[in-house]
């Protein structure tokens, strides 16, 4: 293979692997403290797209702008469904030492919810942001860097390092982390328990709402979005290790330049078939994830 070729194929991976891994980041704190697999995490990421979409058509605002709007909408939603849909189920089922595999049944009839509700009210045409600010390539090291992509990527890594900062010196933060070490510890200690999966839920979901509105300008939004990336976010989360945010960028590192080299030598489709190869190998070998612990 030609170096340019192979190099391109690289950078093109990497910033790939960081969105992947930007977009994960939710789904790893969501599983970290709650232990609840949120099958809906595609489903919300496509429900940001469509309103960045809808407030650049009706507005004429630029996707980036939009995330003043997008990101605390996802946040309530989020906290709506932890707080309305999932909390009564753990109500119900306190007595239980590990937690109750219908809340993988509630958050995926939420998915279900989002994506047919998406395709009633917009239909199944794929919708596409076009705008000149923000847009194009940049030549770096001779290789032209795509500047969307780029903007996500670097949202990637600040997101995590600003959420892993957050983690540790706030006292929600540091709640949330006693939460997720063991919770009924956390509530003897007179932490809200409920409330702390509430918000973490929410700021779970207003990730997405940040990353929605950052894919728009590169990537078209369909009522199938949604499912691609859910998929691949669990593959990022479990390479990295469950709960771990440093985890989370490894792991869409992995991901993102396996399936760009891959895709230089068969076609999109297989490369994404060898992806879920080398998941295979990696929890074979290393069942915890890359950076995760037992």
């Amino acid at each position: 293979m030609d170096p340019t070729i192979l190099a391109y194929a690289v950078v093109n991976g990497v910033l790939l692997g960081g969105i992947y891994g930007g977009i994960a980041l939710g789904l790893s704190l969501i599983f970290g403290v709650l232990r609840v697999i949120n099958f809906a995490h595609g489903s919300f990421l496509m429900l940001a797209m469509y309103l960045s979409y809808m407030i650049w058509s009706v507005f004429g605002m630029h996707p980036y702008v939009t995330v003043l709007m997008t990101v605390p909408l996802l946040f309530l939603l989020g906290y709506f469904t932890q707080a309305v849909v999932i909390a009564p189920l753990f109500r119900r089922e306190t007595t239980m030492v590990v937690e109750p595999l219908g809340a993988l049944l509630l958050t995926t009839g939420v998915f279900l919810v989002i994506d047919n509700g998406i395709l009633m009210a917009f239909g199944p045409d794929v919708r596409t942001v076009t705008t000149d600010a923000f847009s194009g390539s940049i030549d770096v090291a001779s290789l032209p860097v795509n500047v969307p992509r780029l903007i996500a990527c670097v949202a990637a890594v600040a997101v995590a390092a600003g959420l892993s900062y957050w983690l540790r010196a706030t006292d929600i933060g540091r709640q949330i982390r006693a939460t997720a070490q063991n919770r009924d510890a956390a509530a003897l200690s007179g932490i809200n328990v409920g409330q702390i999966y509430n918000v973490t839920f929410g700021i779970g979901a207003g990730i997405l709402g940040l990353f929605g509105a950052l894919l728009v300008p590169f990537l078209s939004v369909s009522p199938t979005t949604g499912l691609g990336f859910g998929i691949k976010s669990f593959l990022v989360v479990v390479l990295g290790g469950i709960g771990s945010i440093p985890g989370s960028l490894l792991g869409g590192l992995v991901l993102g330049v396996f399936e760009s080299v891959a895709s230089q030598f068969v076609t999109a489709t297989s490369a994404s078939v060898f992806s879920f190869c080398l998941f295979i190998i990696v929890l074979l070998f290393r069942p915890s994830g890359l950076l995760g612990r037992k």
